[in-house]
């Protein structure tokens, strides 16, 4: 037998004994220790329950009064949105700024395809040295970096066809990391006027 052959051989024999010399602890809990699965189930159901209410109510808290937002509408609109944000994840890793394009609202296109508006944002820029010529130039130098470690946790409404896709913070303050505008039942991303 080769050499590997016999080491493969007592890897495997030492990995079968010490499998077999292992012992199971078994930790019976003492009578008063024993919850009922049901209550437990019920009560996580509970929590979730109230968790998903005061989510929807932060969502919806500032929207006007005769528009109305069912907690179905609310449901679908924040899976969409997270779904389309995971999307842009991706674009954004590969600088694929094609592909964000079909993704932003066309007023925003054309705002930011302005030159006047483009050197707006260069001016707000930290790196005084980034040029911004473009919208490409605005994708690179702007939106990835402001959003590339972003964590959209909730949604806010600001109208039913305007919304907020936001960090909740520990202290409950809330960052903003993307605008959404739902545009012929399609949600694109609004970006802000400087």
């Amino acid at each position: 037998m080769k050499f590997r052959e016999l080491i493969f051989i007592f890897s495997i024999v030492t990995l079968f004994f010490s499998c077999e010399s292992k012992e199971v602890e078994t930790v019976t809990p003492a009578p008063q220790e024993i919850v009922n699965p049901s209550a437990t189930e019920e009560q996580i159901n509970t929590e979730a329950k109230i968790h998903d209410e005061a989510e929807y109510l932060r969502s919806i808290n500032n929207i006007q009064t005769e528009e109305v937002i069912t907690k179905e509408e609310f449901a679908e609109d924040k899976a969409e949105i997270l779904r389309i944000i995971q999307e842009l994840s991706i674009i954004m890793q590969e600088h694929d700024v094609n592909s964000w394009l079909n993704y932003i609202t066309p007023e925003s296109k054309a705002f930011y395809s302005n030159p006047v508006n483009l050197r707006k944002a260069q001016k707000k820029l930290p790196n005084k040295m980034l040029q911004i010529n473009t919208i490409k130039d605005y994708f690179n130098y702007v939106f990835i970096p402001s959003r590339k470690i972003s964590k959209v946790d909730e949604i806010r409404y600001i109208s039913k066809t305007n919304v907020k896709a936001v960090e909740v913070r520990e202290d409950k303050s809330i960052l903003v990391y993307y605008y959404f505008k739902k545009i012929d039942g399609k949600w694109l991303v609004n970006l802000p006027k400087l």
